[in-house]
Protein backbone atom coordinates (compact mmCIF):
# COMPACT_ATOMS: atom_id res chain seq x y z
CA UNK A 1 0.00 0.00 0.00
CA UNK A 2 2.84 2.47 0.88
CA UNK A 3 4.67 1.59 -2.16
CA UNK A 4 2.03 1.86 -4.21
CA UNK A 5 1.28 5.37 -2.44
CA UNK A 6 4.71 6.43 -2.97
CA UNK A 7 4.17 5.52 -6.58
CA UNK A 8 1.74 7.68 -7.22
CA UNK A 9 3.36 10.65 -5.27
CA UNK A 10 6.29 10.25 -7.46
CA UNK A 11 4.22 9.72 -10.54
CA UNK A 12 2.90 13.43 -9.29
CA UNK A 13 6.18 14.92 -9.01
CA UNK A 14 7.22 13.87 -12.13
CA UNK A 15 4.10 15.23 -13.78
CA UNK A 16 4.36 18.38 -11.87
CA UNK A 17 8.28 18.80 -12.98
CA UNK A 18 6.94 18.25 -16.82
CA UNK A 19 4.17 20.59 -16.57
CA UNK A 20 6.40 23.33 -15.04
CA UNK A 21 9.50 22.55 -17.74
CA UNK A 22 6.25 22.89 -19.99
CA UNK A 23 5.18 26.50 -18.41
CA UNK A 24 8.49 27.82 -18.66
CA UNK A 25 9.12 26.70 -22.42
CA UNK A 26 5.68 28.40 -22.97
CA UNK A 27 6.63 31.09 -21.29
CA UNK A 28 9.90 31.75 -22.95
CA UNK A 29 8.05 30.81 -26.34
CA UNK A 30 5.23 34.11 -25.81
CA UNK A 31 8.59 36.15 -24.59
CA UNK A 32 10.36 35.53 -27.86
CA UNK A 33 7.22 36.13 -29.63
CA UNK A 34 6.20 39.04 -27.69
CA UNK A 35 9.88 40.75 -28.11
CA UNK A 36 9.24 39.75 -31.90
CA UNK A 37 5.93 41.28 -32.19
CA UNK A 38 7.25 44.46 -30.70
CA UNK A 39 10.59 44.80 -32.64
CA UNK A 40 7.72 44.11 -35.77
CA UNK A 41 5.67 47.41 -34.41
CA UNK A 42 8.56 49.10 -34.03
CA UNK A 43 9.99 48.73 -37.88
CA UNK A 44 6.33 49.10 -39.13
CA UNK A 45 6.38 52.33 -37.06
CA UNK A 46 9.80 53.56 -38.79
CA UNK A 47 8.25 53.10 -42.29
CA UNK A 48 5.25 54.89 -41.46
CA UNK A 49 7.48 57.73 -39.87
CA UNK A 50 9.21 58.23 -43.19
CA UNK A 51 8.17 56.03 -46.33
CA UNK A 52 11.03 57.30 -48.44
CA UNK A 53 13.21 55.32 -45.87
CA UNK A 54 10.83 52.39 -45.79
CA UNK A 55 10.95 52.38 -49.59
CA UNK A 56 14.67 52.50 -49.37
CA UNK A 57 14.80 49.56 -46.75
CA UNK A 58 12.66 47.45 -49.35
CA UNK A 59 14.38 48.35 -52.52
CA UNK A 60 17.31 47.23 -50.98
CA UNK A 61 15.59 43.66 -49.75
CA UNK A 62 15.02 43.44 -53.50
CA UNK A 63 18.91 43.86 -54.48
CA UNK A 64 20.19 41.38 -51.82
CA UNK A 65 17.39 39.08 -53.87
CA UNK A 66 19.17 39.80 -57.23
CA UNK A 67 22.54 39.82 -55.51
CA UNK A 68 21.86 36.15 -53.92
CA UNK A 69 20.66 34.89 -57.52
CA UNK A 70 23.70 36.03 -59.22
CA UNK A 71 26.02 34.95 -56.28
CA UNK A 72 24.45 31.16 -56.84
CA UNK A 73 24.41 31.18 -60.79
CA UNK A 74 28.12 32.07 -60.01
CA UNK A 75 28.86 29.33 -57.49
CA UNK A 76 27.50 26.79 -60.08
CA UNK A 77 29.73 27.95 -62.73
CA UNK A 78 32.87 27.42 -60.10
CA UNK A 79 31.89 23.96 -58.99
CA UNK A 80 31.44 22.74 -61.86
CA UNK A 81 33.58 19.49 -63.09
CA UNK A 82 35.38 21.91 -65.47
CA UNK A 83 34.80 25.25 -63.61
CA UNK A 84 34.59 28.22 -65.20
CA UNK A 85 36.13 31.08 -63.10
CA UNK A 86 35.78 33.86 -65.87
CA UNK A 87 31.98 33.59 -67.07
CA UNK A 88 31.14 32.71 -62.61
CA UNK A 89 33.18 36.72 -61.98
CA UNK A 90 31.17 37.98 -65.15
CA UNK A 91 27.97 36.38 -63.98
CA UNK A 92 28.65 38.00 -60.55
CA UNK A 93 29.56 41.64 -61.63
CA UNK A 94 26.13 41.84 -63.98
CA UNK A 95 24.41 40.60 -61.08
CA UNK A 96 25.85 43.97 -58.64
CA UNK A 97 25.15 46.17 -61.55
CA UNK A 98 21.75 44.34 -62.02
CA UNK A 99 21.02 44.62 -58.17
CA UNK A 100 21.87 48.16 -58.34
CA UNK A 101 19.54 49.36 -61.05
CA UNK A 102 16.39 47.10 -59.50
CA UNK A 103 17.31 48.93 -56.30
CA UNK A 104 16.73 52.38 -57.89
CA UNK A 105 14.00 51.31 -60.05
CA UNK A 106 12.12 49.90 -57.27
CA UNK A 107 12.64 53.50 -54.91
CA UNK A 108 11.51 55.25 -57.62
CA UNK A 109 8.61 53.09 -58.44
CA UNK A 110 7.38 53.30 -54.88
CA UNK A 111 8.07 57.32 -53.81
CA UNK A 112 6.69 58.35 -57.62
CA UNK A 113 3.79 56.05 -56.36
CA UNK A 114 3.21 57.75 -53.16
CA UNK A 115 3.39 61.35 -54.55
CA UNK A 116 0.93 60.41 -57.08
CA UNK A 117 -1.25 59.35 -54.37
CA UNK A 118 -1.17 62.54 -52.41
CA UNK A 119 -1.27 64.79 -55.32
CA UNK A 120 -3.47 63.02 -58.02
CA UNK A 121 -3.01 65.19 -60.47
CA UNK A 122 0.98 64.62 -60.64
CA UNK A 123 -0.23 61.43 -62.46
CA UNK A 124 -1.44 63.07 -65.44
CA UNK A 125 1.66 64.66 -65.68
CA UNK A 126 3.05 60.89 -67.68
CA UNK A 127 1.00 61.99 -70.25
CA UNK A 128 2.13 65.80 -70.46
CA UNK A 129 3.62 65.39 -73.66
CA UNK A 130 0.89 63.67 -75.65
CA UNK A 131 -1.64 66.51 -74.05
CA UNK A 132 0.41 68.96 -74.94
CA UNK A 133 1.12 68.60 -78.79
CA UNK A 134 -2.69 67.76 -79.00
CA UNK A 135 -3.46 71.24 -77.21
CA UNK A 136 -1.28 72.85 -79.32
CA UNK A 137 -2.77 71.44 -82.33
CA UNK A 138 0.36 69.63 -83.34
CA UNK A 139 -0.89 68.35 -86.99
CA UNK A 140 2.14 68.50 -89.10
CA UNK A 141 4.59 66.02 -90.27
CA UNK A 142 8.27 66.89 -89.93
CA UNK A 143 8.17 68.02 -93.79
CA UNK A 144 5.97 70.94 -92.19
CA UNK A 145 3.34 70.29 -95.23
CA UNK A 146 -0.57 70.68 -94.34
CA UNK A 147 -1.80 67.04 -93.83
CA UNK A 148 -5.20 65.64 -93.68
CA UNK A 149 -5.66 63.51 -90.87
CA UNK A 150 -7.55 60.78 -92.13
CA UNK A 151 -4.06 59.73 -93.44
CA UNK A 152 -2.87 58.24 -90.48
CA UNK A 153 -5.66 55.48 -90.56
CA UNK A 154 -4.79 54.58 -94.31
CA UNK A 155 -2.08 53.38 -96.65
CA UNK A 156 -0.90 55.63 -99.15
CA UNK A 157 -2.65 53.50 -102.09
CA UNK A 158 -6.31 53.61 -99.99
CA UNK A 159 -5.71 57.22 -99.65
CA UNK A 160 -5.50 57.71 -102.99
CA UNK A 161 -8.11 55.44 -104.65
CA UNK A 162 -10.53 55.76 -102.15
CA UNK A 163 -13.24 58.40 -102.61
CA UNK A 164 -13.27 61.49 -99.80
CA UNK A 165 -16.21 59.96 -98.51
CA UNK A 166 -14.82 56.59 -98.19
CA UNK A 167 -11.63 57.75 -97.46
CA UNK A 168 -13.13 59.61 -94.33
CA UNK A 169 -15.45 56.83 -93.35
CA UNK A 170 -12.56 54.25 -92.89
CA UNK A 171 -10.05 56.51 -91.44
CA UNK A 172 -12.90 56.96 -88.77
CA UNK A 173 -13.72 53.22 -88.09
CA UNK A 174 -10.26 52.60 -87.42
CA UNK A 175 -9.67 55.27 -85.10
CA UNK A 176 -12.94 54.02 -83.42
CA UNK A 177 -10.98 50.64 -83.19
CA UNK A 178 -7.52 51.40 -82.57
CA UNK A 179 -5.72 50.56 -79.30
CA UNK A 180 -5.27 53.92 -77.12
CA UNK A 181 -3.18 55.41 -75.12
CA UNK A 182 -4.64 55.92 -71.23
CA UNK A 183 -4.77 59.81 -72.07
CA UNK A 184 -6.54 59.23 -75.29
CA UNK A 185 -9.04 56.85 -73.57
CA UNK A 186 -9.34 59.40 -70.96
CA UNK A 187 -10.82 61.93 -73.64
CA UNK A 188 -12.63 59.70 -75.12
CA UNK A 189 -14.70 59.31 -71.70
CA UNK A 190 -14.69 62.81 -71.38
CA UNK A 191 -16.30 63.35 -74.71
CA UNK A 192 -18.99 60.90 -73.61
CA UNK A 193 -20.07 62.64 -71.01
CA UNK A 194 -19.93 66.17 -72.81
CA UNK A 195 -22.05 64.64 -75.21
CA UNK A 196 -24.75 63.10 -72.88
CA UNK A 197 -24.84 66.86 -71.63
CA UNK A 198 -25.45 68.18 -75.17
CA UNK A 199 -27.91 66.48 -75.59
CA UNK A 200 -29.57 67.39 -72.23
CA UNK A 201 -29.26 71.00 -74.41
CA UNK A 202 -26.10 72.07 -72.69
CA UNK A 203 -23.48 73.85 -73.82
CA UNK A 204 -20.62 72.20 -73.05
CA UNK A 205 -16.80 73.32 -72.71
CA UNK A 206 -14.01 70.21 -73.27
CA UNK A 207 -11.87 72.45 -70.57
CA UNK A 208 -9.65 69.54 -69.73
CA UNK A 209 -9.14 68.26 -73.68
CA UNK A 210 -8.08 71.80 -74.93
CA UNK A 211 -6.49 73.19 -71.77
CA UNK A 212 -4.19 70.68 -71.17
CA UNK A 213 -2.12 70.43 -67.81
CA UNK A 214 -3.89 73.84 -67.13
CA UNK A 215 -7.20 72.24 -66.39
CA UNK A 216 -7.17 72.72 -62.32
CA UNK A 217 -9.28 69.18 -62.32
CA UNK A 218 -12.21 70.93 -64.48
CA UNK A 219 -12.59 68.38 -67.15
CA UNK A 220 -15.84 69.83 -68.34
CA UNK A 221 -18.11 72.56 -67.93
CA UNK A 222 -21.65 72.40 -68.57
CA UNK A 223 -23.59 75.53 -68.79
CA UNK A 224 -27.32 76.03 -69.05
CA UNK A 225 -29.10 78.87 -68.47
CA UNK A 226 -27.86 80.49 -65.33
CA UNK A 227 -26.21 77.22 -64.01
CA UNK A 228 -22.57 75.44 -64.74
CA UNK A 229 -21.81 72.39 -64.09
CA UNK A 230 -18.22 71.47 -63.05
CA UNK A 231 -17.81 68.04 -64.19
CA UNK A 232 -14.20 65.76 -63.51
CA UNK A 233 -14.39 62.69 -65.02
CA UNK A 234 -12.06 59.02 -64.40
CA UNK A 235 -11.87 55.89 -66.62
CA UNK A 236 -9.86 54.19 -64.84
CA UNK A 237 -9.81 50.76 -64.08
CA UNK A 238 -12.83 48.54 -61.72
CA UNK A 239 -9.62 47.71 -59.08
CA UNK A 240 -8.81 51.18 -58.60
CA UNK A 241 -10.90 53.16 -56.16
CA UNK A 242 -11.77 57.04 -55.95
CA UNK A 243 -10.22 58.79 -52.70
CA UNK A 244 -11.46 61.95 -50.76
CA UNK A 245 -8.84 63.36 -52.11
CA UNK A 246 -10.01 63.42 -55.90
CA UNK A 247 -13.50 64.89 -54.43
CA UNK A 248 -11.25 67.58 -52.88
CA UNK A 249 -9.72 68.53 -56.10
CA UNK A 250 -13.01 68.85 -57.73
CA UNK A 251 -14.18 70.82 -54.80
CA UNK A 252 -11.58 73.29 -55.06
CA UNK A 253 -12.19 73.77 -58.87
CA UNK A 254 -15.49 74.74 -57.99
CA UNK A 255 -14.98 77.46 -55.41
CA UNK A 256 -12.36 79.06 -58.01
CA UNK A 257 -15.80 78.58 -61.02
CA UNK A 258 -18.00 80.23 -58.14
CA UNK A 259 -15.33 83.24 -58.10
CA UNK A 260 -14.96 83.47 -62.24
CA UNK A 261 -18.90 83.77 -62.19
CA UNK A 262 -20.43 84.80 -58.86
CA UNK A 263 -23.82 85.54 -60.52
CA UNK A 264 -24.56 81.53 -61.41
CA UNK A 265 -24.82 78.66 -59.82
CA UNK A 266 -22.48 76.52 -59.61
CA UNK A 267 -22.36 72.54 -58.94
CA UNK A 268 -20.20 70.18 -59.18
CA UNK A 269 -20.20 66.29 -60.64
CA UNK A 270 -17.84 63.16 -60.22
CA UNK A 271 -18.18 60.74 -62.94
CA UNK A 272 -16.34 57.54 -62.67
CA UNK A 273 -15.79 53.45 -64.43
CA UNK A 274 -15.05 52.60 -60.84
CA UNK A 275 -16.32 52.97 -57.23
CA UNK A 276 -15.57 55.67 -54.38
CA UNK A 277 -14.24 54.69 -50.96
CA UNK A 278 -16.84 55.07 -48.40
CA UNK A 279 -14.80 58.07 -47.11
CA UNK A 280 -14.90 59.53 -50.28
CA UNK A 281 -18.92 58.91 -50.57
CA UNK A 282 -18.98 60.82 -47.28
CA UNK A 283 -17.12 63.90 -48.37
CA UNK A 284 -19.38 64.56 -51.77
CA UNK A 285 -22.14 64.27 -49.92
CA UNK A 286 -21.09 66.67 -47.57
CA UNK A 287 -20.17 69.23 -50.11
CA UNK A 288 -23.19 68.85 -52.26
CA UNK A 289 -21.01 67.07 -55.22
CA UNK A 290 -23.31 64.46 -57.34
CA UNK A 291 -21.26 61.49 -57.68
CA UNK A 292 -21.59 59.08 -60.81
CA UNK A 293 -20.15 55.33 -59.94
CA UNK A 294 -19.52 52.88 -62.45
CA UNK A 295 -20.56 55.08 -65.35
CA UNK A 296 -19.84 53.28 -68.40
CA UNK A 297 -18.44 54.36 -71.53
CA UNK A 298 -21.17 53.39 -74.31
CA UNK A 299 -20.87 54.25 -78.27
CA UNK A 300 -22.86 57.14 -79.58
CA UNK A 301 -22.60 59.46 -82.91
CA UNK A 302 -18.63 60.75 -83.11
CA UNK A 303 -19.13 63.18 -85.77
CA UNK A 304 -20.09 66.72 -85.19
CA UNK A 305 -21.47 68.75 -87.35
CA UNK A 306 -21.20 72.28 -87.22
CA UNK A 307 -22.65 75.83 -88.69
CA UNK A 308 -20.09 78.28 -88.85
CA UNK A 309 -21.47 81.56 -87.16
CA UNK A 310 -19.87 84.32 -89.38
CA UNK A 311 -20.59 82.15 -92.98
CA UNK A 312 -22.57 79.87 -92.65
CA UNK A 313 -20.68 77.04 -94.10
CA UNK A 314 -21.66 73.61 -92.70
CA UNK A 315 -18.99 71.59 -91.89
CA UNK A 316 -18.79 68.05 -90.12
CA UNK A 317 -14.99 67.17 -87.63
CA UNK A 318 -14.19 63.84 -87.35
CA UNK A 319 -12.66 62.60 -83.97
CA UNK A 320 -9.19 63.64 -84.84
CA UNK A 321 -9.96 66.94 -86.50
CA UNK A 322 -7.89 69.78 -84.70
CA UNK A 323 -11.20 71.22 -84.08
CA UNK A 324 -13.29 68.76 -82.54
CA UNK A 325 -13.04 69.96 -79.04
CA UNK A 326 -12.96 73.37 -79.21
CA UNK A 327 -16.56 72.17 -81.25
CA UNK A 328 -19.67 72.96 -79.31
CA UNK A 329 -22.79 71.55 -80.72
CA UNK A 330 -26.03 73.72 -80.22
CA UNK A 331 -28.92 71.40 -81.60
CA UNK A 332 -31.04 74.74 -81.57
CA UNK A 333 -29.06 76.06 -84.39
CA UNK A 334 -29.55 73.16 -86.26
CA UNK A 335 -26.35 71.83 -85.11
CA UNK A 336 -25.86 67.70 -84.70
CA UNK A 337 -24.08 64.96 -83.72
CA UNK A 338 -23.87 62.12 -87.02
CA UNK A 339 -23.14 58.49 -87.12
CA UNK A 340 -21.58 57.91 -90.28
CA UNK A 341 -19.97 60.25 -92.88
CA UNK A 342 -22.60 59.75 -95.62
CA UNK A 343 -25.26 60.63 -93.00
CA UNK A 344 -23.00 64.14 -92.59
CA UNK A 345 -22.75 64.95 -96.40
CA UNK A 346 -26.35 64.34 -96.73
CA UNK A 347 -27.68 66.51 -94.59
CA UNK A 348 -25.12 68.91 -96.82
CA UNK A 349 -22.31 68.75 -94.14
CA UNK A 350 -18.57 68.84 -95.72
CA UNK A 351 -15.24 67.83 -93.94
CA UNK A 352 -13.43 70.54 -92.00
CA UNK A 353 -10.75 72.10 -94.73
CA UNK A 354 -8.27 73.37 -91.99
CA UNK A 355 -5.83 70.95 -93.23
CA UNK A 356 -6.10 71.72 -96.63
CA UNK A 357 -2.99 71.98 -98.79
CA UNK A 358 -3.77 70.83 -102.47
CA UNK A 359 -7.21 70.39 -101.48
CA UNK A 360 -9.38 67.60 -99.84
CA UNK A 361 -9.46 65.48 -103.33
CA UNK A 362 -5.75 65.66 -104.05
CA UNK A 363 -4.47 62.30 -103.40
CA UNK A 364 -0.82 64.22 -101.97
CA UNK A 365 -3.17 66.95 -100.21
CA UNK A 366 -2.94 65.06 -96.48
CA UNK A 367 -1.60 61.58 -96.89
CA UNK A 368 0.81 61.14 -93.63
CA UNK A 369 0.74 57.24 -93.84
CA UNK A 370 -1.27 54.87 -91.53
CA UNK A 371 -0.08 53.82 -87.83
Amino acid sequence: MDKDLERVRAGIDKEEKRLEKEKRRQERELSSLGAQIEKDRQALESLLEDRVEGFEFIASAWADYELAKTEAQAAALRSKSHPAHAAADAVRDKGRDLAEMRRRAKRAEWVSGLYEWHFPWLEELRYAPEEEAYVKGDTKPMSGEPRDPAGDWLSKEEYAALSSTERNQRALERYLKSRKTPWQLGRDYERYVGYLREQDGHSVTYHGIFKGLEDLGRDLLAEKDDHIEVIQCKRWAKAKTIHEKHIFQLFGTMVLARMEEPNKKVSGTFTTTTSLSEKARQVADFLGIKVEERFPLSDYPRIKCNLARVTGDRIYHLPFDQQYDKTIIEPHRGERYAETVAEAEELGFRRAWRWKGAGPEHPAAGFRGAK
